[in-house]
């Protein structure tokens, strides 16, 4: 299976001096089965992770003991980078599936900046990303009604998989519970059930054991509040000042 460069090569042309630097990330990855929790909210921050297979979700545990999903992780991911600027990690990370993780230093990322500066700054794009997406959900969660939320969330999670190839006519492995849903969405384990039953019901979405597909896609897209925004791809590194690599590797 190709290495999950997609995220990194979106806004930044690599060379094939960056391409060994990341092949490197992939040497000394670990499994980690389902359910299992990768870091702990509060533990000591040794450095961000890499995600080759599977998902993972952060979250944070709120003082009345409710969790909170903040995000749910795919391959290409790099994981707890927020947590850098932090005394001790500020989320937890748990599998979701079965994964494969890689574990980057926190000194290998600051060396970036000095000695691999297109692979930092398309680190820092992504951040971007993230942030503008971070945005978006806490627009559609805060405002939004149950359908609302499911629909963006689904629209969003289905162009992540499709930008890493991992979609297959509007169908894609859905390994999240009912109560995972409600607590990334901040609904009860009752509405999930319900919205669900009505995207399938309206056939929006069609729903199978483990997996899910978008049967009516500009249907889904008539409920969301918001649309997956479009990135500017190169057009950010351009922006920025930077020029294209001389010898361009693409993904994959």
């Amino acid at each position: 299976m190709q290495p999950p460069f997609h995220r990194l090569a979106e806004f930044v042309s690599l060379t094939s001096q960056d391409m060994d630097v990341m092949n490197g990330w992939l040497a000394g990855y670990r499994k980690v089965s389902r359910l299992r929790t990768l870091r702990r909210e509060g533990d000591p921050v040794t450095g961000v992770y890499f995600l080759l297979e599977g998902w993972v979700c952060s979250s944070l545990m709120l003082r009345n003991g409710r969790r909170q999903i903040a995000k749910v992780h795919l391959p290409g991911d790099m994981l707890g980078i927020p947590s850098l600027v932090l005394p001790t990690a500020g989320e937890t990370l748990e599998a979701v599936t079965d994964i494969k993780v890689s574990l980057i230093p926190a000194a290998a990322i600051g060396e970036l900046f000095e000695h691999r500066p297109r692979l930092a700054i398309g680190l820092f794009l992504n951040a971007q990303m993230e942030h503008v997406a971070l945005t978006q959900k806490l627009s559609w969660v805060g405002a939004g009604n149950a359908m609302e939320r499911m629909s963006a969330f689904l629209l969003d999670l289905f162009a992540r998989l499709d930008a890493g190839r991992l979609t297959e006519g509007g169908r894609f492995d859905f390994p999240l519970t009912q109560p995972q849903l409600g607590e990334l969405l901040g609904l009860t384990a009752v509405h999930v059930n319900r919205t669900l039953k009505r995207l399938d019901q309206t056939g929006f979405i069609v729903r199978g054991r483990g997996w899910l597909r978008i049967a009516d896609l500009a249907g889904l897209q008539s409920l969301a509040p918001n649309l997956p925004p479009r990135f500017s791809g190169p057009a950010a590194w351009s922006r920025l000042g930077g020029q294209p690599a001389a010898q361009i590797l693409t993904w994959p």
